[in-house]
């Protein structure tokens, strides 16, 4: 029986396992253009997509929101009959701040969750021993300056500092006296430390921007693992635990973004940006669980690096409205063979728009609604939990926010 327990929790799915949790729902003005800012300087968001760009700001702004996140999933077993994934809500936000020291030296301060997902699974689906439930949040805080070196060109930099919780549920193939699945329930969290700079260009109506994020290891050293509807037999002869201390570790992964904006006019301006990022750090996880080493495993993640395509553009229509637009195509890091249902994932299209209203005395409303489509992916030789099948996933991402500029 121990080696039963033993293979459960190598199959254990830790929500990173699956790609596609980077979200980008850190300000209005990149939900509204289809995550594509960081070669023009539109507020005190671009601390955290390009430092550099701070420099560039022409007033000091204030910037706080969220996004109300929704996934849908659907699966289709390969011997007929879908299941969906239940309803769940997600609220990323952000908070930014910049202040213009003088005519070369501007700081800021970004706090954001670049790293929020979850997925939630009816509690008797086909695949309840794989995963029911997942959860990870991530917050970033990362102090900025930047410097103008020229009238053309500034640099900027800042560290990183992540906290970061996760939390995974799943049922265990043994049943109590009741009949119901037994349950496992980890859930931990840690800190990591990274750092953020770039390099901004402006050449009359055309910006340049160059910016790359450090990946982020999160720590995991005080995980608690609980077990529930387990028979009494089970735990007394030490074959489950009532509960369990463990320890893991995972890597936020890095970014590499080169950007192109430009003014078209005294209404529009657009931007352009290719975003390369490192996943192929994220190539297993282990999990140490100092008092029960019988419990000790791996999962291999085997990720692959990936590209996205952003453009958006942003148009002035009147002295108070501000409209936007964007699409982006973003690659999934998950390989055929690895796919899971922690976070089913899969290439996206994105659609998204939005607006800024001001208001009196230097405020103003904004808004955002952004929607993801993930290809439908047939997943037939699954190389990790065996589990096959087709998936098929929608994000809706409705934001809101506050300006403040001074």
């Amino acid at each position: 029986m121990k080696k039963v327990l033993f293979s459960c929790l190598l199959m254990l799915p830790l929500l990173l396992k699956a790609g596609g949790y980077q979200v980008n729902t850190q300000g209005q003005k990149v939900m509204s253009m289809g995550g594509s800012v960081s070669g023009l300087a539109l507020d005190a968001s671009i601390a955290f997509f390009n430092p550099a760009g701070l420099s560039y700001l022409d007033s000091n702004y204030f910037n706080v929101g969220v996004a109300l996140r929704m996934p849908k999933t659907a699966f289709l077993g390969p011997y007929g009959g879908t299941e969906s994934m239940s309803s769940q809500l997600y609220t990323p936000f952000y908070l930014y701040g910049n202040y213009i020291y003088n005519a070369k030296l501007s700081l800021g301060i970004s706090v954001n969750t670049p790293f929020v997902q979850g997925t939630k699974w009816e509690e008797n689906w086909s695949g309840r021993y794989v995963s029911q439930e997942t959860k990870l949040n991530t917050i970033y805080v990362q102090p900025t300056a930047s410097y103008k070196l020229s009238n053309r060109i500034s640099l900027g930099a800042g560290p990183v500092f992540a906290t970061s919780s996760a939390k995974w549920n799943k049922a265990l193939n043994v049943s109590n006296q009741a009949g119901s699945d037994g349950e496992s329930e980890l859930e931990g969290s840690g800190n990591g430390f990274g750092f953020n700079v770039g390099l901004f260009a402006q050449f009359a109506k055309t910006s340049i921007g160059l910016a790359y994020r450090s990946e982020v290891e999160i720590n995991l050293n005080n995980g608690e693992a609980s077990f529930s509807n387990i028979p009494a037999s089970l735990i007394n002869d030490g074959t489950f635990p009532s509960n369990a201390f463990f320890e893991t570790s995972y890597i936020l992964p890095s970014n590499i973004t080169v950007a192109v904006g430009h003014v078209f006019n005294e209404k529009f301006k657009g931007n352009f940006d290719l975003n390369y990022t490192g996943w192929s750090v994220c190539d297993s996880l282990v999990f140490s669980f100092k008092n029960e080493t019988q419990l000790n495993s791996s999962v291999v993640k085997n990720y692959r690096n990936t590209f996205a395509i952003r453009v958006g553009g942003q148009y002035q229509y009147s002295e108070r409205l501000q409209i936007r637009g964007g699409i982006a195509f973003d690659q999934s890091p998950v390989k055929d063979g690895y796919l899971s249902p922690e976070l089913p994932d899969a290439d996206k299209l994105i659609l998204s728009t939005g607006c800024s209203y001001k208001l009196k005395k230097g405020w103003s409303l904004e808004a955002s609604f952004m929607f993801e489509d993930l290809k439908e992916r047939k997943e037939e030789r699954n190389l990790v939990n065996n589990m096959n099948g087709t998936y098929k996933s929608y994000n809706y991402v409705l934001g809101l926010g506050i300006q403040y500029q001074f």
